[in-house]
């Protein structure tokens, strides 16, 4: 098995002129329906390209309308709260005209009432001043009648002690004495009297003078308290103008918050219709899409039957080399069987366990040691051995291919686009493409296919497999990637 190698061409039918050129025309439609399946798998891919690119297009712009939306009810909201704001501030205006014209009247009102009050307390102030000083002056002349009035009753005394002395002769001067006595009697009585009242009197005035000194003090300082209340009225005006300015500027912000809104809303529709069209066209490549795999499958499907006819072509060859590949690798897992090196559970394990760190992503099973020990010289003789070979590898029949040549199982580096092309070993190619090859279990299968090299590149190639059966149970595929 490990001698296979490719065959050589097998020699022309020598028979009957017809049936050479029946020969030769099936072999031109199979070259030519080669041609026409790798063009038609390359528009397809490309028609796959386009549609995924419109896919993230479309999510782009549906994030785009997201924002605009969003951008739009945020202006709206701005211009709600501009005009709310400046509602508010109109409001606020004319209660403060209206405040302060009712404030400035009244003030203005109790200013003069204060000014004149302030005037009749100086104007009490200084006649209660009069007053006192009249009400003292009185008092010292009560107190000089007082004396007076002692001084005569001293005297009233004096003269009758000397009436009484003079006996008879004094008794006249005895009488005026005693109305004299009598008459200082009632001047001191009186004067009393008029004493009391008078303290009294002063009392009073100056009772009242200091309690209209204190009245004309409060009103000069509610003159002045006006006078304040004067100013603060002042800037009342002029925090109405800053309240009208405020307004003006409002509604400067509000304006093209307004216009910027109905612009964000025509641009959002405007978007909205571009994503419809982009959709459509969306789903136009993907009906074209499927229909060029349709083109693909026909082709093939062709193109198979074909070269199972028997007519020699020029996939006669590699076919026949695919089958005994497949053959080869199939009595290498029923001879480790047989020795014991693997049993059928781990030969046709399907527990695949990523290998950490790995991207993209490998994976291990309990057969990748078997062949990884196996595989290699069979695969680097078969992909030396002819120039359209670009690749050669056996896979399981989930599409995992645990050995590949070596050119393409590199050790994984930092830079998953270079990982992807050169390190292409335990991957599990799980596609249209992939997966057909490993659970194909007719003789052989003919594909075309565009391969992805990574960093954006594919590669249109020609897939040719055929199944590998271990004991009668179907284990998967040994595939050929073919230059065409």
């Amino acid at each position: 098995m490990h001698a296979l190698a490719l065959k050589a061409p097998a020699p022309a039918n020598e028979d009957a002129p017809d049936a050479q050129a029946a020969s030769r025309a099936v072999v031109e439609i199979a070259e030519r329906f080669g041609k026409l399946s790798s063009e038609i798998t390359d528009i397809s891919g490309r028609i796959g390209d386009v549609n995924g690119q419109l896919d993230r297009q479309t999510a782009g712009l549906h994030r785009v309308v997201g924002s605009v939306d969003q951008v739009a009810r945020a202006n709206q909201a701005i211009q709600r709260s501009a005009e709310e704001a400046q509602n508010a501030a109109s409001v606020v205006k004319s209660g403060l005209e209206r405040v302060t014209g009712a404030v400035r009247l009244g003030l203005n009102a109790a200013q003069n009432d204060i000014a004149e009050l302030s005037n009749g307390a100086q104007s009490i102030s200084q006649a209660l001043a009069g007053a006192v000083e009249r009400a003292h002056k009185l008092r010292e002349a009560s107190e000089a009648i007082q004396s007076i009035t002692r001084e005569i009753q001293l005297l009233s005394i004096n003269a009758g002690v000397e009436a009484a002395r003079s006996g008879a002769a004094g008794r006249g001067f005895a009488v005026i004495a005693a109305a004299v006595k009598q008459l200082a009697e009632q001047t001191r009585d009186a004067t009393n009297a008029s004493s009391r009242q008078l303290d009294a009197l002063v009392a009073t005035v100056d009772q009242l003078a200091s309690q209209s000194e204190a009245n004309a003090l409060a009103a000069r300082r509610a003159s002045e308290e006006s006078q304040g209340i004067s100013r603060q009225i002042g800037e009342l005006d002029h925090f109405g103008k800053s309240v009208v300015g405020l307004i003006a500027e409002i509604d400067s912000i509000s304006a093209p918050t307004r216009d910027n809104a109905v612009a964000f809303a025509k641009v959002g529709a405007e978007l909205k219709d571009l994503v419809g069209g982009v959709e459509q066209s969306s789903h136009s490549l993907e009906v074209a899409s499927r229909r060029a795999s349709s083109l693909v499958s026909t082709s093939e499907a062709v193109l198979g039957s074909i070269a199972a006819s028997g007519v020699r072509t020029p996939q006669s060859e590699m076919i026949e080399t695919a089958i005994e590949a497949a053959t080869a690798v199939a009595g290498m897992f029923e001879q480790a069987l047989a020795s014991g090196q693997i049993g059928m559970a781990e030969l046709f394990d399907e527990n695949y366990r990523p290998v950490p760190g790995s991207n993209p992503v490998q994976h291990l099973t309990r057969f990748v040691e078997l062949t990884d020990r196996l595989l290699p010289p069979l695969q680097e003789k078969l992909l030396a051995g002819n120039r359209r070979v670009v690749f050669c590898a056996a896979v399981d029949r989930n599409g995992f291919l645990p050995t590949h040549n070596r050119k393409y199982a590199q050790p994984q580096g930092p830079d998953p686009v270079w990982n992807n092309a050169n390190c292409r070993n335990r991957r599990l190619f799980d596609d249209r493409t992939g997966l057909a090859a490993a659970r194909n279990q007719k003789p052989f299968l003919l594909q075309t296919y565009r391969r992805d090299m990574g960093g954006g590149n594919f590669l249109v190639m020609e897939d040719l497999s055929a199944p590998i059966f271990v004991r009668g149970r179907h284990w998967g595929g040994f595939r050929f990637g073919l230059s065409v």
